[in-house]
């Protein structure tokens, strides 16, 4: 019995050791377990070998701050609001499944935008942008594209609210990657990281470079009072 108990514990204290080690691979606080988005967006980043990205993790109360208390915290400066960055999946509702024109690169069912948080999505703008993907010649006719959030968000991303990144999405293969125009003269950008608590910081220029189908576009307008901006 004495042996079957020291087996037991011996057993646990390893899984123990090997949850602690993940925690400190991911940078986790001691409360907060490393879980499959978590290790999808690293494995993702990982595998593109981004050595630009800086991962940081923010207060619960993060998003109870304004614009510039959270670029205070990812920044160390309250004027670096520009480089805070949302995700917005989309869907364009013209497009089915089994659709002989879908095509990930130049007709997307689902696009995935990265855009300010300082700014507004312009839809006619992003319509614009995808119709772009395909030479003169083919373009689709605008009646062909009604971009709006997509209702499956989860099942697309595998991320919550508030935590979705273009890293690491269940449906990856299916989703066209947006950036902001805006991002590129910045030369970096902070975003969600796969987790609510969980931030990302990556340099446009790599990110770009090595992030499969990637456009970047006039997608945005500058939003009025964006410093107050409360979630």
């Amino acid at each position: 019995m004495a042996t079957t108990a020291t087996s037991s514990s011996t057993a646990l204290s390893m899984e123990d050791r090997l949850t602690r080690l993940e925690q400190v691979h991911h940078d986790c606080p001691k409360d907060i377990p490393v879980d499959d988005s978590l290790r999808r967006a690293r494995a993702h980043v990982e595998r593109l070998a981004l050595y630009s990205v800086v991962w940081k993790w923010v207060p619960s109360t993060y998003y109870g701050w304004n614009l510039q208390q959270r670029a205070e915290s990812l920044t160390g400066s309250a004027t670096h609001t520009a480089h805070l960055c949302k995700s917005l999946v989309l869907e364009n509702k013209k497009l089915q499944n089994g659709d002989p024109l879908m095509d990930v690169s130049t007709n997307p069912r689902y696009v995935l935008v990265i855009c300010q948080y300082a700014a507004t999505l312009n839809n006619a703008k992003l319509t614009a942008a995808v119709r772009h993907l395909r030479p003169i010649h083919d373009r689709l006719n605008v009646n062909r594209l009604d971009f709006r959030i997509a209702d499956d968000n989860d099942a697309i991303t595998g991320y919550a609210h508030n935590s979705v990144t273009p890293f690491g999405l269940l449906q990856q293969d299916k989703v066209h990657i947006i950036l902001t125009r805006e991002a590129v003269a910045l030369k970096w950008f902070w975003m969600g990281g796969g987790h609510v608590d969980l931030k990302l910081r990556v340099a446009t220029s790599e990110f770009v470079d090595k992030m499969p189908h990637v456009t970047v576009a006039d997608v945005s307008d500058p939003r009025e009072g964006a410093e107050d901006l409360e979630a």
